[in-house]
């Protein structure tokens, strides 16, 4: 006896897919959501670890940021006097306006008093050694640090200091804003 390969016999087993018997238009649908859910998985996944490489880049890039403001704040520096500047500001004050603009200065001048303006922001406003001078220069500072806060409160009228800031212009007196205590 011959035997010839059988062919086209389907087993009887039941087959373990749960597939069988759905429609393909569902078996599509379902394969695309599950795909859809995967990539929107993925895309968290990475958005997540993008997030903790910020954070954890954080704090070089913060010290590189200020690292470039004071390098860029250096090369505006101008150097000046209390005295010097309000003598300028009195002989002609459309000429110092337009010296002064977009510089960042350092000033050493008599403080007049210190204090706390609107939205507690400390202040301290310097003279050029003469008290009764109609104009003066106000020195504004923004506190980020519990340090910078505690060296202003060391500071006493008629002490001589130096602050640096940004030029702001001129209204009732000279303003300069974003000022450090340097000494």
């Amino acid at each position: 006896m011959c035997a010839e390969p059988v062919r086209n016999v389907r087993s009887e087993r039941p087959r373990s897919s749960s597939f069988r018997g759905m429609p393909p238009v569902l078996k599509w649908v379902l394969g695309g959501v599950v795909g859809l859910v995967l990539a929107v998985a993925g895309c968290c996944g990475l958005g997540m670890w993008r997030m903790g490489q910020a954070i954890q880049n954080a704090p070089k890039e913060f010290e590189r940021m200020q690292a470039e403001r004071e390098a860029e704040r250096k090369a505006r520096m101008v150097v000046v006097s209390a005295a010097e500047l309000l003598q300028e500001f009195e002989k002609d004050p459309a000429a110092a306006d337009e010296k002064y603009a977009g510089k960042y200065l350092e000033i050493t001048g008599v403080v007049e008093r210190s204090g706390k303006g609107r939205y507690d922001q400390p202040f301290i406003i310097l003279h050029g050694g003469d008290e009764k001078a109609k104009l003066k220069v106000e020195c504004f500072f923004e506190m980020w640090e519990p340090k910078g806060e505690a060296r202003l409160k060391r500071v006493h009228n008629g002490d001589t200091i130096t602050v640096r800031g940004e030029y702001d212009g001129r209204i009732s007196n000279v303003q300069l804003r974003e000022c450090t205590l340097v000494k």
